[in-house]
């Protein structure tokens, strides 16, 4: 469990940091959109990271139960 949150953790961190200093330092000539950009497929794929890491956890658990069948 402990793993899962300091995956969860470092994840986050990273995404706000790598993206911040990319946009701030090598992104010179990108138009304001084309930043955004940048930031909204950085945060995507931290959501996706963090959402495989949680969603094969509670797997694991028997949490994920299908609508049909409680």
């Amino acid at each position: 469990m402990v793993e899962r949150i300091i995956v969860t953790i470092v994840t986050v961190a990273s995404f706000l940091i790598g993206s911040l200093i990319y946009i701030a330092f090598y992104t010179e000539g990108y138009t304001l959109f084309q930043q955004i950009a940048v930031f909204l497929v950085a945060l995507i794929l931290a959501v996706t990271i963090v959402s495989i890491v949680w969603v094969a956890w509670a797997g694991r658990r028997g949490m994920i139960r299908t609508w049909w069948n409680p």
